[in-house]
């Protein structure tokens, strides 16, 4: 029983802050006042989402009923992340003026994304608001967009929460993590010029001429253990 207890023990220890750490999941539900009935008149909320470093916010409609007004000045969903509106919603169908969600997913610049709900002071209709879904996801970093600067050099490597990089070989890369300089490991310098042709003797049997035998010198990859032809 002793030794059982001090496994346990153990095992706790092993598993103590000190390792590996991984982030606790981010995801959640979000729903206007009231749904899946009518919402009430002259409401704002905001919910603030954060997800840990490396990972970006994924949010999607599954329901959205709002007034409809010129530009979304009445009743919205706005969805932004710092001073960036990433879109204001409002109807049930987008118009050329307004935007309502439908089928899109809706994903954050970095760890961060806000939602504000806002309704007017009157609704003449039962408008039945929204509910959405979010979840936190990893960024991979390594994906360029277009026009943007790669994040290495050489190699980039994705996981978990952020990235890393490499060089290729004979180069070294620099304290900031992403430059590589050096120079290219050269190429083998027999492999671009012929081998050199030696010249032997043949040996023939008694009564015949001796003549010369040319041959090919290929290289070995054990030099210890081929010595030269003298």
């Amino acid at each position: 029983m002793r030794l059982l207890i001090l496994l346990g023990l153990l095992w706790g220890s092993a598993a103590a802050p000190g390792g590996t750490q991984w982030p606790q999941p981010v995801f959640g539900r979000l729903a206007s006042p009231g749904f899946p009935g009518k919402y009430p008149d002259d409401q704002e909320l905001r919910w603030t989402l954060t997800a840990p470093p490396g990972y970006r916010l994924r949010l999607y409609f599954t329901h959205f009923h709002l007034e409809l007004s010129y530009r979304c000045e009445y009743d919205f969903v706005k969805l932004s992340s710092g001073t960036e509106v990433l879109a204001t919603l409002c109807g049930w169908e987008s118009t050329d003026t307004e935007q309502a969600p439908g089928n899109t997913t809706f994903y954050s610049p970095g760890p961060s994304l806000n939602v504000t709900f806002r309704s007017d002071y009157s609704n003449e209709k039962a408008f039945t608001g929204f509910e959405a879904f979010y979840a936190a996801e990893d960024i991979d970093e390594c994906q360029v967009p277009p026009g943007a600067a790669p994040a290495c050099d050489h190699h980039c490597h994705n996981h978990l929460g952020g990235f890393y990089c490499s060089c290729r070989p004979g180069y070294v890369l620099h304290q900031n993590r992403r430059t590589c300089s050096g120079e290219p490991w050269p190429r083998v310098p027999w492999a671009a010029q012929p081998p050199p042709l030696l010249k032997a003797m043949a040996v023939l049997p008694r009564g015949l001429e001796v003549a010369p035998l040319l041959c090919f010198s290929v290289p070995s990859p054990h030099p210890s253990l081929h010595p030269p032809i003298l």
